[in-house]
C-alpha cells in the first residue's frame, strides 16, 4: 500500500519506501536546458541541439523513474503475497482545484498511475494478489474508531482522531484503513514503528 506522499507502505511491519522524486531531482538542469533553448534561434542548428539536449533529460527521467518503480514491485512481491492499493483517481488529483504549483508537481513527480502498473505487474507475475480499495477519506478516517477528521489538513503528518484519542502517522494511518477496508485483518491490529527500505544500489 501507499500512503499520501506515493510512499509504498506495509502496515503489517511498518516498511515503507520514499519516493525518488525524480523530477524533484532533475528540476534544476531541466530549467536550465529551458531556459537555454529560449536563447537559441528558432530552428537552428544550435536550437536543434539545445532540443535534443533536453528531450534527452527528459527521457532520462522517465526511464529513471520506470527502472525504480519495477525494481520496488519486485523488491516487495517477493517479500508479500497481498498488495493493497489505493483506487485512486491519479488524473483527477493532479487537476483538482486550489492545487499550488508546487503540490501539482509533487504529484505528477510521484506517478501514481505507473507505480500502481508496475506494482501490480511484480505481483501478478508472481500469481500473488492485489486488491483496489476505495481511497475516499482513508486519510482522514481513523483506524481504530472508523470516525472522519474532518479538520486534518494536506500539512498534517500525524493524524489525530478528535472522538477517541487515537495517535498514529498519517500515511501509516491511511495503509491501516485501507487494509482494514480490504477485510484481510481485524479491526484491532497494533500499530507498528515505521523503518524505511534501504534503498537499491541500482536505484541511484
Amino acid at each position: 500500500m501507499w500512503g499520501s506522499q506515493g510512499l509504498p507502505h506495509s502496515p503489517t511491519d511498518g516498511r515503507f519506501f520514499g519516493n525518488p522524486k525524480p523530477l524533484e531531482r532533475s528540476l534544476e538542469k531541466i530549467q536550465g536546458l529551458h531556459k537555454r533553448l529560449s536563447k537559441r534561434k528558432f530552428l537552428s542548428r544550435n536550437w536543434f541541439k539545445a532540443k535534443t539536449r533536453l528531450a534527452k533529460e527528459y527521457e532520462h527521467l522517465k526511464d529513471f523513474r520506470r527502472d525504480s518503480f519495477f525494481k520496488l514491485g519486485v523488491l516487495l512481491s517477493q517479500g508479500y503475497d497481498v498488495l493493497i492499493l489505493e483506487d485512486l483517481d491519479a488524473q483527477g488529483l493532479i487537476q483538482k482545484r486550489g492545487q499550488t504549483g508546487m503540490r501539482r508537481r509533487g504529484l505528477y513527480d510521484s506517478a501514481f498511475s505507473e507505480l500502481r502498473a508496475c506494482l501490480e505487474w511484480g505481483f501478478q507475475k508472481r500469481g500473488k494478489t492485489v486488491l483496489a480499495v476505495s481511497a475516499y477519506n482513508t486519510s482522514r478516517e481513523c483506524f481504530l474508531c472508523g470516525r472522519i477528521n474532518h479538520n486534518l489538513t494536506l500539512e498534517d503528518r500525524v493524524f489525530h482522531c478528535p472522538c477517541c484519542g487515537f495517535t498514529l502517522d498519517r500515511d501509516l494511518n491511511a495503509c491501516l484503513v485501507l487494509l482494514k477496508r480490504s477485510g484481510w485483518v481485524p479491526s484491532g491490529v497494533s500499530a507498528v514503528e515505521l523503518r524505511p527500505i534501504p534503498p537499491h544500489p541500482l536505484w541511484g
